[in-house]
Order: C-alpha cells, then sequence, then structure tokens
C-alpha cells in the first residue's frame, strides 16, 4: 500500500492526518474548525473499508450517520 493521500487534493500526507498543510491553510484560514476536522475523518472513516467485514461496515455506516445528522442540524439552521 503507497503513502497516506490528502483527502482534498490527493498529495502524499504524514501517517495519521487526512489533510495536507497547504489544503488546512486554503481551506481553513490557519484554523481548522472542529466540525469540519470531524466531517473529515468520518470521511476518511468511509474511505477506508479495505476488507469486508463487520465492523469496517458497522465503523463506516456510523460516520454516514453521523454526517448525515449534522447536514440535517445545518440545513434547520
Amino acid at each position: 500500500m503507497g503513502p497516506e493521500r490528502c483527502l482534498l487534493c490527493g498529495e502524499p500526507i504524514p501517517e495519521g492526518t487526512q489533510v495536507c498543510p497547504v489544503c488546512m491553510e486554503k481551506y481553513t484560514k490557519g484554523e481548522l474548525d472542529a466540525q469540519v476536522a470531524q466531517e473529515l475523518r468520518d470521511i476518511a472513516d468511509i474511505l477506508s473499508i479495505t476488507a469486508n467485514t463487520d465492523g469496517n461496515i458497522k465503523r463506516s455506516m456510523e460516520a454516514l450517520l453521523r454526517i448525515a445528522d449534522r447536514l440535517s442540524r445545518r440545513q434547520g439552521k
């Protein structure tokens, strides 16, 4: 498996991060909003499915439900 890649631009990133420093600065103006960070983690959870195990499927469904819940709350504002 190759190096991890930025979720936004696809550039290689250090292990354990989801977004490269350039994209983080570009999209957050220096401060990573907690809600955006959680959504990126949830998207990373969904994209990280590499096997058809019950645990991976459950974790991915939970991440999808968290994203849907936050989107629903935003539309209600």
